[in-house]
């Protein structure tokens, strides 16, 4: 299961409302209908608060200007009670009060509050009450101002009020009738005070249908709260059933399952969050393709790579033993294709590489499953099939081989095979003893000539040989996944100081009982079965790792770590080192690494472009086992090395090989004119060592100079040329 998907995929789940452990489930509908019910309340009583406050302003708005207009009416019509005894005066005022329900009581009274005349339609005993001194003083002051009147009510009961307003009379002096002068102020007016008015309203009715109003407003509301909420409700759930329908898509795109189908939306929302929810399955689901392909597949050809193809041969094994009948494993090795890489460069064998692929599909056809086990190596599997059937598809797989001509610039080349067989019919133990036999048979029709078939036929010693690197390859697997593997170090020292310039980490493999086994028993088994460049990284990571250990108490360590031919074999070499280096805080400069000068003769593109990255990083070079088999002085020109490490071969008998003593001082000195320093290796008495130095040679590595140990030091050594050369003159001068 992927971890994006599952993010996506859980997150969405959990926010439809999916399961979510420990988490208290949430239904998103109840909660926008809860939202929108309760928005819908609010506003509602806001709208009823506002309808009833409204209303009351409304209404004492109303009240008050209804109440200064009878009160001026009453005023005027009541005005002849105090000045005569008008009886005409009284049916006027009943007829006025009579025309207006809300007046209740009207009460005339005297200037000192005593009432003089009362109107009262429901018979009050309040009616024949004085009025009171603190009402009689507040009415008193309203003379002459603009205040026509003072209410009382209104807070406590809305519906009820009271109005007393004073009544006067206002007259202008006689004198300033006739005889008026312009040129004078306005005379002022006389205002007397004659009594006082009170009416007594009841706004019930009004307050009421005001009531019954707000009562059908509220009624009004509740039912579109209903409705709204129904409506709502229906219109969400329809809304959101686009998202509900994703839930099950979800779940199985949780599964890993990515073939789901998504239900349209309808909604524009929904609509783009599903095309998202497709083009993310989608995407994934080319990112697993593109992924499965490049680990079962290799890269350059599209065959299948190495380890589908033993999951493949493992699954066929285990048929054949269930189902009794016979299968057949092919190993195909191009012959001489080092020459295409070594004349034209890698991109011209890469183009041969995939020539030969794809005129293996055509002759195998459907008959087999054809790989790429590594390099210029080829597999077949053949399932259910007889010796004779394969024995022809291999000849045709030979004959449409040497037809096959490859065309590189101006030069032609025939691509020739050596192909093993082995048959698989039940009794083979795993897949890598057949692997291991199809590469035996292999190798057997690569030394009777080349361009042939070979069938695996085990002999004795070859059955023990096969056994042998079986255990080899499962002690070695052990070894590289439970760091089991040890680490030596055997000093180099300047043979005229006897200084340690540094350490040669070396491999060792401890036995079940304590003993340690050299390289020499095991790597030609981890080359067989691939395993080298594992080690090759295994031995970098724990050399690093050890540098940090030891520089900590001898700051002046360094280091010299063997690189095989598989190191190189990919284009991360120098990033994988530094990484291993910057890890451990390991300066790339007091670390040699050494590389084989067969690998440098048969590689030299691939082995001068990572020597240069290496440089670049900083590490000093070496080159190992010079002097076997190669015009090597022709290689130093182009190699850039810093050190030329001479073959054992050389040193082990050159007390008494002159040739061998020519040969070594014919590469001190060129190493010398080339800017390199020599180091000799197998030095194992004084003898050789004080001849080495003799011969030119700067440094020694051997068990005479010091045995492989644990922990690395650098502490002068007394074996130097010059403290034989002391000693040599304390002798002379004592014999003298």
């Amino acid at each position: 299961m992927k971890p994006e998907l599952t993010s996506i995929t859980g997150s969405f789940s959990r926010w439809l409302g999916g399961k979510a452990p420990n988490r208290s489930k949430r239904v998103l509908i109840n909660e926008i209908l809860s939202i929108q019910v309760l928005t819908t309340a609010i506003i509602g009583m806001l709208a009823v608060a506002g309808l009833y406050w409204g209303g009351q302003w409304v209404l004492q708005d109303n009240y008050g200007r209804w109440a200064q207009q009878w009160t001026e009416e009453l005023n005027e019509l009541g005005a002849p009670l105090y000045l005569s005894d008008d009886d005409e005066a009284a049916m006027r005022l009943e007829s006025y009060t009579d025309k207006y329900a809300e007046i209740e009581r009207v009460v005339y009274y005297r200037i000192d509050g005593k009432t003089l005349f009362a109107i009262d339609k429901r018979n009050s005993p309040e009616t024949s009450q004085d009025l009171p001194d603190s009402v009689l003083l507040e009415a008193r002051a309203l003379v002459g101002s603009p205040e026509p009147y003072v209410m009382h009510g209104g807070m406590v009961d809305p519906r009820r009020f009271q109005i007393l307003a004073p009544v006067w009379t206002e007259s202008i002096p006689d004198d300033g009738l006739f005889a008026f002068d312009p040129q004078q102020s306005t005379p002022q007016s006389q205002v007397e005070l004659i009594g006082f008015v009170g009416m007594y309203l009841d706004f019930s009715m009004f307050h009421d249908r005001l009531l019954a109003n707000i009562n059908t407003a509220i009624l009004v509301l509740l039912a579109v709260l209903i409705i709204s909420a129904a409506f709502g409700r229906r219109a969400l759930r329809k809304a959101l059933m686009s998202i509900s329908d994703l839930q099950r898509p979800l779940r199985e795109l949780a599964k890993g399952n990515l073939d789901v189908q998504f239900e349209p939306a309808d909604h524009r929302e929904i609509s783009e969050i599903v095309e998202a929810l497709e083009s993310t399955a989608n995407a994934l689901s080319e990112r697993d393709e593109r992924l499965l392909k490049l680990a079962n597949h290799d890269v350059l050809t599209g065959l299948y790579n190495r380890r589908r193809f033993i999951e493949e041969l493992k699954t066929e094994l285990g048929h054949v033993l269930t189902e009794g009948y016979t299968s057949a494993l092919m190993f195909i090795d191009l012959d001489q294709f080092k020459y295409i890489n070594d004349t034209c460069g890698h991109p011209a064998g890469d183009r041969m590489i995939r020539k030969v692929a794809d005129e293996l599909r055509r002759t195998v056809g459907h008959d087999g499953l054809v790989a790429r086990f590594g390099g210029d190596e080829f597999a077949v599997l053949v399932s259910r099939t007889a010796k004779d059937v394969v024995k022809s598809l291999a000849e045709s797989i030979l004959a449409d081989m040497r037809r096959l001509t490859h065309i590189e610039g101006d030069q032609a080349f025939h691509v020739h095979c050596s192909i093993g067989v082995t048959m698989i019919n039940g009794t083979e133990t795993n897949q890598d003893e057949l692997i291991a036999q199809a590469d035996i048979a292999c190798r057997e029709a690569k030394s009777a000539g080349r361009n042939r078939l070979r069938f695996y036929n085990l002999s004795e010693q070859e059955a023990q040989r096969l056994s042998t690197d079986l255990g080899w390859m499962n002690k070695l697997r052990s070894a590289v996944d439970n760091d089991e593997f040890e680490i030596r170090f055997q000093p180099i020292n300047c043979i005229a100081t006897g200084e340690t310039t540094h350490h040669e980490a070396l491999l060792r493999l401890p036995t079940d009982d304590g003993k340690l086994i050299n390289p020499d028993a095991f790597l030609p088994a981890a080359v067989r079965f691939g395993l080298m460049s594992e080690i090759d990284l295994w031995m970098i990571r724990h050399c690093a790792e050890a540098y940090a250990k030891y520089s900590v108490a001898d700051s002046r360590l360094r280091l010299s770590i063997n690189l095989s031919a598989s190191a190189f074999e990919t284009d991360n070499l120098a990033a994988y080192i530094e990484k291993c280096f910057a890890d451990n805080d390991v300066p790339p400069e007091n670390v040699i690494l050494e590389i084989t000068e067969s690998l440098a003769v048969r590689r030299p593109r691939d082995v001068e472009k990572q020597i240069a990255a290496l440089r670049a990083l900083g590490c000093e070079l070496a080159l190992d086992d010079f002097g076997t088999g190669y015009s090597s002085f022709s290689n130093l020109q182009r190699l850039h090395v810093d050190y030329i490490k001479i073959d054992g071969t050389f040193v082990q008998d050159i007390l008494n090989n002159p040739v061998d003593q020519k040969m070594v001082r014919l590469i001190a000195e060129i190493g010398h004119e080339a800017g390199m320093k020599t180091i000799a290796e197998y030095v194992q008495n004084e003898k050789a060592l004080e001849m080495l130095g003799e011969l030119g040679v700067d440094m020694a590595q051997g068990y005479f100079i010091g045995r492989p140990v644990k922990r690395p030091t650098t502490k002068s050594s007394p074996i130097s040329l010059q403290s034989r050369r002391n000693r040599s003159r304390r002798k002379k001068s004592h014999s003298a």
